[in-house]
């Protein structure tokens, strides 16, 4: 038996509306179980605006039932998959809280080097500096449902192994910087300089 939700017999004048193109303003018709639509003034998909797609920053089929995710959605899952990620990380150092507060700034350091600098994997780089006291980070990841991608990225990361592309040599930089940074900042009497030169030439000035 269908449910009647989905059953267009039972759909009343409601279930057909019409919006505006946000990027264009021509006006498109939706039918209230379409996920998406095309505009065919502007080409851009737009997401039904009377559906919430809370469970796409969540559920590991969304890309499958909403084809190529927007933006706004893969920022969400990104976002989500890090505080997952941080929840983990945080019962796996049970015990040892000074080493989870290292990693929440290690990770804070690296979230704004990433922007400041706008180069590297971000997310891996994020998900690195969050294992970095973790003894199986590839096994964490993987109870995660991280993609085979994420896994080998953040694994280059962590055992320092040589790069082969721009992107992995700028994640590379950037993790070490945050690592070193961090270190200085949690235990300032290992390096009495008021600054600290980043990879890629950025000084960076260390509170007193």
């Amino acid at each position: 038996m269908q449910c009647p939700g989905q059953d267009n017999r039972y759909w009343d004048g409601e279930a057909v509306f019409e919006t505006p193109c946000p990027h264009c303003g021509n006006i498109l018709e939706f039918f209230k179980d379409d996920s998406q639509r095309s505009c065919r003034q502007c080409g851009n998909r737009v997401l039904n605006p009377r559906i919430d797609f809370g469970c796409a920053a969540y559920c590991s089929h969304a890309e499958q039932c909403l084809g190529s995710m927007p933006p706004e959605l893969l920022a969400r899952q990104k976002n989500l998959f890090k505080d997952k990620l941080s929840i983990a990380v945080r019962k796996n150092l049970l015990g040892r809280e000074d080493l989870y507060k290292k990693a929440c700034t290690r990770t804070e350091i690296a979230e704004q080097l990433c922007k400041e600098e706008q180069r590297g994997d971000m997310a891996a780089i994020i998900a690195a500096t969050l294992l970095f006291d973790v003894d199986t980070p590839a096994l964490l990841l993987e109870e995660l449902k991280a993609d085979s991608a994420m896994i080998e990225a953040v694994t280059t990361l962590l055992s320092h192994k040589l790069t082969a592309t721009n992107t992995e040599q700028a994640s590379s930089d950037i993790f070490h910087d945050a690592c070193l940074l961090a270190d200085l900042i949690t235990d300032p009497d290992t390096n009495p300089k008021p600054s600290f030169t980043t990879r890629s030439g950025e000084k960076v000035f260390l509170s007193q």
